[in-house]
């Protein structure tokens, strides 16, 4: 059942995300495949074919099943236990992986851009309540929000998003106002999240 939920999760994922990109050929199809959606199903496929071995087995008496299941699980719990052992001595460098390589180089540059990315890091900033990976001045880092940014008529300019605004002001018709946080990367202002996520996430590392 777990397996089945990976996979149904992993491909209601898939099907949810291209009904936004306009799909017209395999190319597309392929290009628009999230790493994240390929790998919880393959999950899944493994759960499954795993869990289906073991049951065939115990239900037939088929040792040679048995014995694929019982050694498939030993190969898994081992590999658990060396991920949790390799991410506890190697803390700081998947700190260090995750804070720059992850979230400012990739989600932060990439933010409006990708609608998937915004809607992580607008999650994170939201329910963790901090703005930036360092510090709210991150978004310099991303092409709209940059202070210096060349784009024409650009309104964000200098801006931060409004995951990042404290209270998240709303227009009558009840839409997010997305310009709560203009004009603050060149100042501390009251109505933006400053701490840092980084704290989160040394906190959740620890």
């Amino acid at each position: 059942m777990i397996g089945g939920g990976f996979i149904g999760a992993g491909i209601w994922a898939f099907i949810e995300k291209n009904k936004y990109h306009g799909i017209t050929s395999l190319d597309d199809a392929l290009q628009n495949v999230s790493v994240a959606f390929v790998v919880l199903i393959l999950i899944g496929i493994t759960i499954f074919l795993v869990s289906l071995c073991g049951c065939i087995g115990a239900l037939r008496e088929n040792v040679l099943l048995l014995k694929i299941y019982y050694y498939i699980m030993i190969i898994i719990f081992l590999f658990l236990i060396g991920l949790a052992v390799a991410t506890f001595v190697l803390k700081d460098k998947v700190n260090d992986f995750l804070k720059h390589q992850v979230l400012k180089d990739s989600l932060i540059t990439k933010y409006q851009d990708d609608r998937d990315d915004q809607a992580v890091i607008d999650w994170v900033q939201e329910n963790f309540e901090c703005c930036g990976v360092e510090s709210y001045k991150d978004w310099n880092k991303n092409q709209y929000y940059n202070c210096s940014s060349s784009l024409l008529t650009n309104s964000l300019r200098c801006s931060v998003p409004h995951s990042c605004c404290r209270v998240q002001d709303t227009y009558k018709s009840g839409m997010t106002n997305i310009l709560c946080g203009r004009n603050v990367l060149n100042s501390v202002s009251t109505f933006i999240f400053i701490e840092m996520f980084q704290i989160t996430l040394t906190n959740l590392l620890a």
